[in-house]
């Protein structure tokens, strides 16, 4: 089973601290919402955005939307040997349903996000597709890893040690029931807490020049479902 933890996303609400401002306040009358309701985005709140600690980490959730959009309805997921999970700078974590239909569009992508932070789950009543669990990533790390004698953990950071697609797919087990965990940041610059990196067995660089998130996501994910055969077997029983 292949786990893929998007680290550090860059999805929160306006913070309080901002939400008084001139450009927050106009964005928020156009929504119909209240400004801490508001998913913050460097698009529509940049320049409020500067007066913030860690700006340039923070109001991207395009990357986190590209990398669920390249991630789920694969063969991979369809097979039920792909679980997602998100990791919020402020250190929760969201459980993605391997069955969930994101919309594809942005903004309506924007919305659902901000019902999700709102409420916690999505959607607010029956089962949840989208869910903050109590666990922070040292715990959702133990649990993938319960009850396995192996498991693979990797981090895909740049700086770490070159990776050919070859030799990535020779660490992946060919056994599914083996836990796979890779870690990919959904941030747009800085770098990773040390004590975050420090979860991760193996990093690893898997292009020499810094490859966005959903590119990551994908290359590892496809070279996973190679190696545990899910692509042949999509056509096997036909061939």
């Amino acid at each position: 089973m292949l786990h893929i933890i998007l680290l550090d996303c860059a999805l929160e609400l306006v913070p309080r601290e901002i939400s008084s401002l001139k450009q927050i306040q106009k964005h928020a009358t156009r929504r119909g919402k209240k400004p801490f309701e508001l998913l913050l985005d460097q698009t529509h709140h940049g320049q409020s955005m500067t007066k913030l600690p860690d700006s340039e980490r923070r109001g991207r959730p395009d990357i986190t939307f590209l990398s669920l959009m390249s991630i789920l309805e694969t063969p991979l997921c369809k097979e039920g040997l792909l679980v997602v999970h998100l990791h919020l700078q402020d250190g929760r974590i969201v459980e993605v349903q391997p069955d969930v239909r994101l919309p594809r569009n942005y903004d309506r992508f924007v919305g659902l996000v901000e019902q999700l932070l709102l409420e916690g789950r999505v959607p607010p009543q029956g089962d949840a597709l989208l869910h903050v669990t109590g666990d922070s990533l040292e715990d959702l790390m133990s649990k993938i890893k319960q009850g396995s004698n192996a498991s693979t953990i990797i981090l895909a950071i740049e700086g770490g040690q070159k990776t050919s697609i070859e030799i990535l797919q020779g660490l992946f087990p060919q056994d599914p029931s083996i836990p796979v965990i890779v870690g990919v940041g959904a941030f747009p610059h800085g770098n990773l807490a040390e004590e975050t990196a420090s979860m991760f067995e193996d990093h690893l660089e898997l292009d020499r020049e810094v490859m966005m998130a959903w590119h990551v996501c994908s290359e590892v994910l496809w070279t996973y479902s190679q190696r545990v055969g899910v692509i042949n077997s999509r056509y096997g029983a036909t061939g």
